[in-house]
Parts: structure tokens; C-alpha cells; sequence
């Protein structure tokens, strides 16, 4: 691994090697990876430096593209805060720790710890910290944005989840924007997919969500020849946001976000809900990645 300070669309960043791909983490705004890039440089992460959204009581927020952290349950007031402000950088042996200023409205701030643990393999921890004199109760959301085109997954479980098979065992929450009958949205026997290509015959604001229990303990899109993998835990027997969807695919015409969710948390002040993920970049063909997603080789 190495790193070394650059500039990227437009920010002061951080470029860390992890093998034959590189992150490109803001410093100037964030906590933000804006680049995901391969040796010819390609980024899997889309850019959107003009995308906002409104922000009650402050100015819109900047989406920019790439892996944001944000906090839920999704509460404008609590997760649609501003991040233009630069961050504070704590260089580790393997990564870096970025850490925001309190935000006055939420009464939170967030940090975000990158460290690359093998090639083309990173660990992302993300603290949502509760800055209130009260508690609050939050969870961490990781949330990436992928170029679009391409396909996205969510896996469902297909053995018995409890001794019997009595037990409901596979759960899709749907958005109330999101059609049944969208192109882009197939139910597979062992993953719910997002077919982002079917998207180009749409409108440009034609919005679809889907979600599940990560109980298999992974998301994945591919795209051009790379497949990234977003591995998260699911813990039974805690409370989850949006009916138990740990993880969930968001699609737009012009990107697609691959999320997900650590559990609701009861924050005293000064308390933090820690949320991780591990990435794994592949290059592989459609037909290999449709293999690994299937075949059940990601699990574990």
C-alpha cells in the first residue's frame, strides 16, 4: 500500500494504493472516497459534482458521487447534512481517519477509518457519534455510487432459516416510487437484481429501490469488466431501518447506489454506532460475475 497527496475533480484528496486499483479520498470535503480506480483509469465510482439535494436549515447538500456516510434513519434533518467543509486527516499505517466537525442540527459527527487490508481488498468503518447532552438513536449507512449501466445484486437466502423451514425466510421492501413491474427490477430464486441498463429507455428522474436483509452478508454490482463487492454484517435480533433492509440498490438513469445499514443503535452522548464494510474488487466478465453471484462463491 501507498499514498500520496494529489488533487481530484476539483479536491484536495488522498490517492491510496490497494494493489491494481486505487481510492481517491477527499480531504477539502467529506468524509468522502470519490475514485475508485483502475490502472488505466477507469473510476467505478460515478461523478456528480453538480447533483444536490435540499438540506433543512442549511444550504443543498453536494452528492459529488462516490462512497458517502451518512446516518439513519433517513431523517432530512439528521441525514441530508452537509459535508463541504474539509476534514480532519489522521494518517495510519494502513489508511487514513477522516473526522467532521459537529454538525449543529443533527447533533452528530461522523468519522470514517479506510484501511486497505490486501490487494484490492479495503475495510471501511464508519462512526455516526451522538454530540447531543441527549441520547439519540442512529445507525451508520454507507451508502456507494456506481457508474451507471451494469448490473446490481442483493442475495437471498435459499436454505431454511430456522430448524424447521417454518420461518419466513427471505423479505423485499419495496420504496413507494418504486414499480413492480420497473424494467430494471428482477427477482432471481437466490438474489434480487437491478438491471441498470434497462434504465436508458426511462426518464431521467425515474427513481427505483429495492431492499432485503443482508443475511448473507454481501452486495455486489458489475460494470465493465470489474465487479465490486460491499460485504456487511446483518445481526439478528436487532432493529434495522426501512423494515429490516440492511442492504438495498437505489437506481437512476445516471447512477446506481449500492447501500448498507448497520443496526439502530440508542446513543448516549458521546457514544458512537460503528457500521463496517469490506470491499473486494474482481475483474471479471459478465458471465463469470453472474457465476459468482449465483453459484453462492461470494458467501462467507
Amino acid at each position: 500500500m501507498s499514498m500520496m497527496t494529489t488533487r481530484f475533480a476539483g479536491h484536495e484528496a488522498i490517492r491510496i494504493d490497494a494493489g491494481s486499483v486505487s481510492l481517491m479520498v477527499t480531504t477539502s470535503v467529506g468524509p468522502r472516497i470519490l475514485g475508485l480506480l483502475t490502472a488505466d483509469g477507469r473510476n467505478a465510482f460515478v461523478e456528480l459534482p453538480e447533483l444536490t439535494l435540499p438540506c433543512p436549515g442549511s444550504a443543498p447538500i453536494h452528492l459529488y458521487g462516490g462512497h458517502r456516510h451518512w446516518a439513519a434513519p433517513e431523517d432530512p434533518r439528521v441525514t441530508y447534512r452537509p459535508d463541504d467543509d474539509p476534514v480532519g486527516v489522521e494518517e495510519l499505517d494502513d489508511g487514513v481517519r477522516l473526522m467532521t466537525r459537529t454538525d449543529a442540527v443533527s447533533g452528530t459527527s461522523r468519522d470514517t477509518v479506510i484501511q486497505v487490508t490486501a490487494p484490492e481488498r479495503v475495510t471501511i468503518e464508519h462512526h455516526v457519534i451522538n454530540r447531543r447532552d441527549t441520547a439519540q438513536r442512529l445507525a451508520a449507512w454507507a451508502i456507494t455510487m456506481m457508474q451507471p449501466g451494469g448490473r446490481a445484486w442483493l442475495p437471498l437466502l435459499t436454505e431454511p432459516f430456522d430448524a424447521g423451514g417454518f420461518q419466513g425466510q427471505r423479505n423485499i421492501v419495496l420504496w413507494a416510487y418504486s414499480r413492480t413491474d420497473d424494467p430494471r427490477f428482477v427477482i432471481g430464486d437466490g438474489a434480487l437484481e437491478v438491471r441498470a441498463s434497462a434504465a436508458a429507455a426511462l426518464a431521467a428522474d425515474d427513481r427505483f429501490k429495492v431492499g432485503t436483509s443482508l443475511r448473507r452478508g454481501w452486495v455486489a454490482h458489475w460494470n465493465d469488466g470489474i465487479l465490486f463487492v460491499k460485504r456487511a454484517g446483518h445481526e439478528e435480533g436487532r432493529e434495522y431501518a426501512d423494515l429490516g433492509a440492511s442492504g438495498q440498490v437505489f437506481s437512476l438513469p445516471s447512477f446506481t447506489e449500492l447501500e448498507t445499514l448497520g443496526p439502530l443503535t440508542d446513543l448516549a452522548p458521546g457514544e458512537a454506532a460503528v457500521h463496517t464494510e469490506r470491499w473486494e474488487i474482481h475483474f471479471v466478465g459478465e458471465q463469470e460475475a453472474e457465476r459468482l453471484v449465483m453459484s453462492g462463491d461470494l458467501d462467507g
